[in-house]
């Protein structure tokens, strides 16, 4: 199995099944009202400029559609978004797919506009926005997702989550954002985040890693000292800063950029550390004026695998050309909960072991599994895999254990109805409260 797979159906899971990740987490006193409180999907269609499909990329006309709509018109007329970013994707409607990075940090406790008194926290309140289901109704799907562990480069602004989410169109995206039960929903978005950045980027083709566990690296990941993404927003200036004397050529920040990676780029590689994505920088969306770049994510084996990088000396002759290039910048270590950034020539092979009844067989719908009495357990978006419909203790075939019994509280959020085959890699979690299933 591929273990970056099974983290993110795992995350998926859990995200659905803990309480406040969702509407039925509103009960913390804050009077509010979550929007259409999730449901099988997003309603008021008739007040909405277009019903949130999967085929709005189809037809650039849906643009005109959502800029001449009333809550279209408003939205773009508010002043919050970066107008030129704006115009950027309005000429191309259905280019795609893009990827919106988001920097966020949230208030201490959570401010609603309307001064309703609440005893959330900020994050608690972000929690209660959860827009899954309007994602899920245009094709986009979220495929990264962190707490910041430490932040290691940048400014006095101290990060809590990054996530990312892969849009299939600017159009889809604009439609989703002029939706009323979305906007309405922003509000415990609004009402818990004190900061953010979001960024537009497009995705640079990335190989995949020959050793994607990284069993194989020097310093390989243990229980101890896990493996983890260090993340790069960079700014680069112009033309390169060097200091008086260095005795290099004019280039662009960029490429001085370049120059220190290529210095540290051996070490990296025989260390076993990879890179998961480079994202480039379309615009700044919203929350910021500086010009970003590119944004780097990199899989580290382990804090130790980093040490040996740091203290590489071709690497750290090079440090002056990271020191040239950069304007603003942010380096985070992560743990991500959420990572499915496809890989560039990524085969899509099978995520899961297959038994002979098709469990664990990879589908997007209950029509892609083979056989009788099986469902496809999906996250609505990035697809999913094949499980029985209903299963037993000690039903399940290995590698699989049947998860049943779950917390009440929990069941209706949970992707499957009262049981499912899941993999035992992912079952452990699933025992934990609030959760709180039977797994054998």
């Amino acid at each position: 199995m591929k273990m970056k797979e099974l983290n993110s159906l795992l995350a998926l899971m859990i995200c659905a099944a803990l309480v406040g990740c969702g509407d039925e987490g509103n009960t913390n006193g804050d009077g509010g009202d979550g929007g259409d409180g999730g449901g099988d999907g997003p309603a008021n269609v008739d007040t909405a400029p277009l019903e949130l499909t999967t085929d709005l990329c189809d037809d650039p006309a849906n643009m005109t559609a959502v800029l001449e709509s009333p809550s279209g018109n408003a939205l773009f007329a508010s002043g919050q978004f970066n107008e030129e970013q704006v115009e950027r994707m309005i000429a191309s409607p259905t280019e795609g797919p893009f990827y919106m990075f988001n920097l966020i940090r949230y208030r201490e406790e959570a401010v609603y506009a309307d001064g309703r008194e609440t005893d959330l926290t900020g994050r608690e309140a972000n929690a209660l926005y959860n827009p899954a289901e309007f994602i899920s109704a245009i094709g986009a799907r979220a495929v990264f997702n962190t707490e910041v562990d430490d932040q290691i480069d940048g400014d006095d602004i101290l990060w809590d989550d990054i996530a990312i989410v892969e849009y299939p169109c600017p159009v889809a995206f604009f439609a989703m954002l002029a939706y009323p039960d979305f906007q309405e929903r922003a509000i415990h978005k609004d009402a818990g985040v004190e900061t953010t950045i979001v960024i537009v980027t497009d995705l640079e083709p990335t190989p995949p890693p020959e050793d994607p566990d990284q069993s194989e690296a020097a310093f390989p990941p243990t229980d101890d000292d896990p493996a983890f993404d260090l993340i790069h927003v960079m700014d680069f200036h112009d033309i390169a800063q060097y200091e008086p004397g260095a005795g290099e050529p004019e280039r662009t920040g960029e490429e001085a950029w370049a120059e220190y990676q290529a210095s540290g780029q051996g070490a990296s590689n025989e260390l076993g550390h990879y890179r998961t994505a480079s994202l480039i920088v379309q615009g700044v969306f919203s929350g910021d004026d500086r010009d970003w770049n590119e944004i780097q994510i990199i899989h580290m084996s382990s804090q130790a695998g980093f040490q040996a990088l740091l203290d590489d000396e071709t690497r750290n002759a090079g440090k002056y050309h990271r020191a040239a290039a950069l304007q603003h910048n942010y380096s985070m270590i992560t743990f991500p909960t959420l990572s499915q950034i496809p890989f560039a020539g990524d085969t899509g092979g099978d995520a899961f072991d297959v038994t002979p009844n098709g469990t664990g067989t990879l589908c997007q719908t209950d029509d892609d599994c083979p056989g009788d009495g099986l469902v496809c357990l999906s996250d609505g978006g990035a697809g999913g895999f094949c499980t029985p419909a209903s299963c037993g203790s000690g039903t399940c075939e290995a590698p699989y254990l049947c998860c049943h019994d779950c917390s009440p509280v929990v069941q209706s959020s949970l992707p499957f109805e009262d049981s499912a085959c899941i993999p035992d890699a992912l079952a452990s979690a699933l025992t934990e409260e609030p959760v709180s299933c039977s797994c054998d």
